[in-house]
């Protein structure tokens, strides 16, 4: 577990100044800002007990900002990188799953196996809430096309062509810079999008399997993406008919994913007023940590482990090991004479006090007086 800078941005799908940081493979990264649209059209068509549900096991966050963990966690958790992307070749007629998705390691089967999880009864809670988590996130990447489709050339990101009177890539081109001079805001990108949700048969769109789905992103593919203009120059003609499509796959995703979610939790039960809730305001569980970003509140929780990296900051890890924890609390001075104490901590219950922010997609609090951490056994 080690702070590193950050190595890279990348454009978001459909609209400029969204900025994602340390992207592992930017071939298989998607924007904030479609994420959240696709989040925010899903939680229109949530029915009143998947409202309820969601919000219980996201702890309060919502969907919207939830959607964006599961990028976030890629530089530590790298074996979730292929999961974002599935590489049917163009040429290719059908999806075949051992060609494309050896091990179900792809957006396809990844969907299919968070799907399981998030309705089986029986699956520990901290699995139902990472398999929603990743569930906002992937039936987005699912409706890019160049997230379902590669030419020999990364889905895009080898193909160079010119966009404006500059140079770019396929795949930048289709994550946000052809529309980029749109710039517009949120509610009004959300709002655009509702519009034209009311001419269309959204109904229909919940039909069809994750393999349909994805097949229609990578028809688009090969109808538009990969058809560039002569000389790679993306011309206006080209870039209103992506614009349109990229349009219509943020509605397909919401849609398709609300769905997803109302047959997934139909049986999901809330776990009300458990041990682990907060008993009184400003008090929240590790688990509910990430629901209240932003805010000086104390975090309680068991210390599952402890962690000390190379350059000698110490990580306190609830909830579960890294890179699974629900909250860390971070010691990020290894010369603070409190580093050896918190060493000790591991396996008791602690409270920890400040403020709580996002690091990499998860909840942590840094520790700069000893009063901060609490032991409370």
């Amino acid at each position: 577990m080690h702070r590193l800078a950050p190595i890279s941005v990348v454009l978001g799908l459909l609209l400029p100044n969204v900025w994602l940081t340390a992207p592992l493979q930017p071939e298989a990264v998607w924007f904030d800002f479609g994420h959240r649209l696709v989040a925010e059209v899903a939680e229109s068509r949530f029915t009143d007990h998947t409202r309820a549900a969601v919000r219980d096991l996201l702890a309060g966050q919502s969907p919207a900002d939830a959607s964006l963990w599961a990028d976030r966690i890629r530089s530590q958790r790298r074996d979730t990188s292929p999961l974002h992307y599935v590489n049917i070749p163009l040429i290719a007629d059908a999806y075949d799953p051992v060609r494309d998705c050896p091990d179900g390691r792809c957006v396809i089967g990844a969907v299919d196996s968070f799907q399981r999880v998030l309705a089986s009864p029986s699956a520990p809670r901290s699995e139902r809430v990472e398999a929603l988590r990743f569930l906002l996130h992937l039936i987005g990447d699912l409706h890019q096309p160049l997230h379902v489709a590669d030419n020999q050339d990364k889905g895009g990101n080898n193909t160079q062509v010119r966009l404006g009177g500059r140079g770019t890539n396929l795949h930048k081109a289709w994550d946000g810079e052809m529309i980029e001079t749109l710039a517009t805001p949120e509610p009004e990108y959300l709002a655009r999008l509702k519009r034209r949700m009311a001419t269309l048969d959204l109904a229909s769109f919940e039909r069809g399997t994750v393999v349909e789905w994805a097949m229609e992103g990578h028809a688009i593919a090969q109808s538009l993406a990969y058809r560039v203009p002569k000389g790679r120059h993306l011309d206006s003609s080209y870039v209103q008919r992506a614009v349109q499509e990229s349009d219509l796959a943020l509605i397909k995703a919401g849609v398709r994913l609300a769905a997803v979610l109302n047959r997934a939790l139909l049986a999901y039960q809330p776990s009300g007023n458990g041990a682990d809730k907060a008993d009184r305001a400003g008090i929240y569980s590790d688990a509910e940590a990430i629901g209240h970003v932003g805010e000086q509140a104390t975090v309680v929780g068991t210390v599952v482990s402890v962690h000390t990296s190379r350059s000698g900051n110490t990580f306190l890890n609830f909830g579960a090991d890294y890179p699974r924890q629900t909250f860390t609390a971070a010691l990020l001075d290894p010369h603070h004479p409190q580093a050896a104490r918190l060493v000790e901590l591991k396996g008791k219950r602690v409270r920890v006090h400040g403020l709580i922010r996002l690091y990499h997609g998860q909840p942590e609090i840094v520790i700069q007086e000893p009063s901060q951490v609490v032991p409370l056994e």
